[in-house]
């Protein structure tokens, strides 16, 4: 207490010291101008007088007496009752206009015509050097100490709009953006415009919009939102023709997609060919391959947010399309103009019809053969007022493949064993989602958005087959289910106190059914069952909660930080986990126009894929997280620079990346899921062990003008190192490729053509050949009437040990477009892939071994030769 008061008494005495200290004046001034009185205070004090002409003319004062009063008294008094203001610093006066109060505009940004809502606008006021862009859902807050300001708005595709706004009566106002539809604004790559580039303290994204989509060139004439991404620096395909995404060194599961926030599992057709979105109905498409914000948790490598359109608020329209693959249509209109709005849309392949044609040409075609896949998505948006919306979006695809053939045997045949027999194969797998939104606007300054979600990716393959062999008749049946369903809720909250800060929380929970290749399989010979069996898999359900918080802050005109932290607990099987993630990037402005960015972060996974090879298909199988089997974790750093160049027409970014990641999984050498005889669950039959990944990518691309397009290289390594997996040495992963060259061009030649072109270029991808094979021991003892057969056994050395062939293909495309006086936008798309016919490798497989030398003789498959193809579409 007595050390207290001692420190209180000198606090005290440096106050009297200061208050004393501060001098005092006697001075008259007569009754004249502001101005005259400042200068009449400025010579009898001698202290400097700073202030702006204009703002003290014309205002007048009467005659004043002050006897020994502080000179911050006599000005006080004196600028009692105007606008103006004072303070001191570095020992002069400067006066100026008071402060107004901050007023807050906020609303949404929408398309003047269909009353869509625009993602990522920019909002600048200039006077103040300050601004926002809309959210996901295209509202925006700006934050502004002005009575009426002009606010320039800006998006890729549209007009730029420079109004005045009186901000003190309006608090909530809707802009609406007309497009560019007379001029070239069409076909552009939507980003976060020239100036957010250099801006934003988001690094490691890349927007895409659906018209870029359809520009490119076609396979089959079916514009695919995945192989447009893979043209990306960063992000590599599995193999020729595949949509699997692999970024930076991932693998097929880490890549969480999200459809209007619902999760999606393989979302691909045709066994990997295609991905399942439909062009008509994206609005936008996000893809984070890095700096991850801490809205966004359980995978390791990258995101992908698509969200789809929301309907037109005032007419019906529409588009219909017609390719050698599929047909698909798309309606969107009010139910009740400017309340209520719906978008349908459906998309229906047709491969089979032409693969009927080849098989009634072929010996002993098959009785029945039904290969195809569907996509249906719908939504519906209501608007209860300016504060509140619903929204319910709905996705289904589901892919078909059934055959059904027949063998009859007879005299000669070199299979004297079986005469006859019928087989039924049956596979179908695909993904439904739900989602149910509700955005509600609280203040001016503070949004959220509220979601229910469900999600069920399920795949089940049936093999069925009966016969009669020499030793009577025989059946064999086999099934096998795997699957994923999920359901749950998340809240979003966006609060935005000033244009630059802007703060993000929010909370998940989701519960999660696995199904994990549940296979079931019985043989019959001679009525009596020989094989009953069952593996030990079965559903696991589990529970995932998540709560983040992020905050968005430009500290200074040259610093900008995005710090967050994403919390997660994973309940499966008695056994929780838990995983506090942080999250910081940060952008410093250099002279020159030039902006470094830095980034880390954290992330885990607790959901595995399990995968024989490179090709991402539908039969492998999503595992979660186990006592057994821990969750996998990454840690990523990124450094890098962005600049516009050329009058702000390009944008340049350089990216350093490294990321490691720990508690990734393989099979063991040898294991196969599918040995149900024992029994085994899949966790008996997988390893876990570290990765590494890191490299550099640069991207140079322009957004606007007739030319639009990109150039992107990427070096990059990707490694793993696992027990019991190439003798516990680290090897090369199956999607490592040391360099990877894309160059896209899209080339409005007039008004009706456009061009596009890409190529691309990858090193050789590594592959497992056996060195040599060598005859094992016979099988003794035969099953199903069959004898035992030679046996042979491959040796390897190692995994992934040749690099045989580089993959580079040359795409290029070409769409008429044809504006009709009734209103009508008639399309012909045509597109060649692989203009040169390079025969790039699907896969290997072996010819034979040479008896003399270590050397063998192999044969690669090839997907995609020179392929031309068309399509039609018609837009009302």
């Amino acid at each position: 207490m007595r050390h207290f008061l001692i420190v209180l008494f000198i606090v005290c005495g440096l106050v009297a010291t200061g208050q004393q200290s501060e001098p005092r004046f006697s001075i008259n001034i007569p009754a004249t101008t502001l101005e005259g009185a400042l200068k009449i205070l400025e010579q009898q004090t001698r202290i400097p007088i700073s202030y702006e002409y204009t703002r003290v003319q014309g205002i007048t004062i009467k005659a004043r007496h002050y006897k020994e009063a502080p000179l911050t008294t006599i000005i006080a008094d004196l600028l009692k009752g105007t606008s103006l203001t004072f303070k001191q610093r570095n020992g002069q006066i400067i006066i100026g206009p008071v402060a107004k109060a901050s007023h807050t505009l906020s609303g949404y940004v929408e398309d003047a015509m269909s009353g869509e809502r625009l993602i990522g606008v920019s909002l600048v006021a200039p006077q103040y050097q300050a601004g926002t862009v809309t959210n996901a859902y295209g509202f925006y807050s700006l934050t502004l100490p002005a009575d009426t300001v002009m606010v320039q708005l800006s998006y890729l595709g549209y007009q730029r709009l420079d109004t005045f706004v009186t901000m003190q009566n309006t608090r909530s106002f809707s802009f609406r953006l007309k497009t560019l539809s007379s001029q070239l604004g069409e076909v552009t790559i939507r980003g976060t415009g020239a100036d957010n580039n250099l801006a934003s303290s988001q690094m490691s994204r890349i927007n895409l919009s659906a018209a870029l989509v359809r520009a490119t060139p076609r396979l089959l004439g079916e514009p695919d939102l995945f192989k447009t991404l893979q043209l990306m620096p960063g992000v590599k395909q599995g193999t020729e023709a595949t949509s699997a995404l692999l970024v930076r060194g991932g693998t097929p599961d880490q890549n969480l997609i999200l459809l209007d926030g619902a999760p999606l599992y393989n979302p691909v057709h045709l066994m990997g060919l295609f991905s399942t979105f439909n062009t008509s109905v994206l609005k936008d498409v996000t893809l984070y391959k890095g700096a991850f914000p801490a809205r966004y948790g359980g995978r390791l490598s990258s995101v992908v947010d698509i969200s789809t359109k929301d309907g037109d608020m005032h007419n019906i329209h529409g588009n219909f399309s017609v390719g050698l693959l599929s047909a698909q249509a798309m309606l969107e209109g009010p139910i009740k103009e400017g309340k209520t709005t719906f978008v349908i849309s459906a998309r229906r392949s047709y491969p089979d019809l032409a693969a009927k044609l080849y098989l009634r040409f072929q010996e002993n075609p098959p009785d029945k053969f039904r290969l195809n896949f569907y996509d249906v998505n719908a939504k519906l948006h209501h608007k209860f007022s300016d504060r509140d919306k619903l929204y319910f979006s709905f996705y289904g695809g589901r892919d078909k493949l059934a055959m059904r053939q027949q063998y009859v045997g007879g005299p000669g045949d070199f299979d004297k064993f079986a005469t006859d027999y019928v087989t039924n194969t049956d596979i179908h797998w695909g993904n439904y989602t739900g989602t149910i939104r509700w955005n509600h606007v609280y203040s001016p300054k503070l949004f959220s958005n509220v979601m229910l979600i469900g999600s069920d990716y399920r795949f089940q393959t049936v093999f069925d087959q009966a016969g009669t062999a020499s030793t009577g008749k025989f059946t064999d049946y086999q099934k096998l289910v795997s699957g994923i369903r999920d359901y749950g809720g998340r809240i979003d909250v966006d609060y935005q106190p000033n244009p630059a800060h802007t703060i993000k929380a929010g909370a998940q929970l989701m519960a999660r059914v696995f199904t994990p290749g549940v296979l079931q399989t019985r043989q019959t010979d001679k009525d009596v069952v020989t094989v009953d069996s069952a593996n030990s898999n079965h559903n696991i359900h589990t529970q995932e909660m998540t709560l983040y918080a992020e905050d968005d802050w430009e500290l200074s005109k040259n610093l900008k930080v995005n710090a967050g932290l994403h919390f997660s607990a994973f309940n499966v099987e008695k056994r929780l986990y838990t995983s506090l993630q942080p999250r910081l990037s940060a952008r410093y402005l250099l002279p020159g126009n030039w902006a470094l960015k830095a980034s880390y972060s954290r992330m885990t996974q607790y959901i595995h894929l399990l995968a024989y090879n490179s090709i991402s298909l539908p039969a492998d199988l999503w595992v979660p997280a186990t006592d057994r089997v821990r969750p996998q974790d990454a840690d990523q750093f990124a450094l890098g620079v962005a600049r516009n160049l050329f009058g702000e027409k390009f944008e340049f970014s350089a990216e350093a990346y490294y990321k490691h990641m720990q508690h990734v999984i393989e099979y063991k050498e040898g294991a196969n899921y599918l040995t149900s005889t024992k029994g085994d669950s899949w966790q008996e039959q997988v390893v876990a062990g570290e990765g590494q990944s890191y490299g550099m990518e640069l991207l140079l691309q322009k957004k606007t003008g007739r030319l639009t397009g990109w150039a992107g290289y990427t070096l990059a390594w990707a490694n793993r190192q696992i027990p019991q997996v190439n003798f516990g040495r680290q090897f090369p992963y199956k999607y490592d490729r040391r360099h990877d060259v894309h160059l896209v061009a899209v080339y409005k030649l007039r008004k009706g053509i456009e061009l596009s072109g890409s190529w691309t270029y990858q090193s050789p991808a590594p592959f497992t050949i056996p060195e040599t094979s060598y005859s094992g021991l016979t099988n003794p003892i035969p099953t199903s009437g069959w004898p035992g057969q030679p046996r042979k056994v491959d040796y390897l050395s190692s995994r992934n040990n040749v690099r045989l062939k580089a993959y580079h293909r040359l795409d290029l495309g070409i769409s008429f477009i044809k504006y009709k006086k009734n209103g009508l936008i008639r399309t012909w798309n045509i597109s060649v892939l692989n203009i040169y016919n390079r025969l790039n490798p699907f896969f290997y497989y072996v010819d034979d071994y040479d008896v003399v030398k270590s050397k063998v003789n192999l044969t690669s498959v090839s997907l995609v030769p020179f392929l031309p193809s068309f399509s039609y579409e018609l837009k009302f």
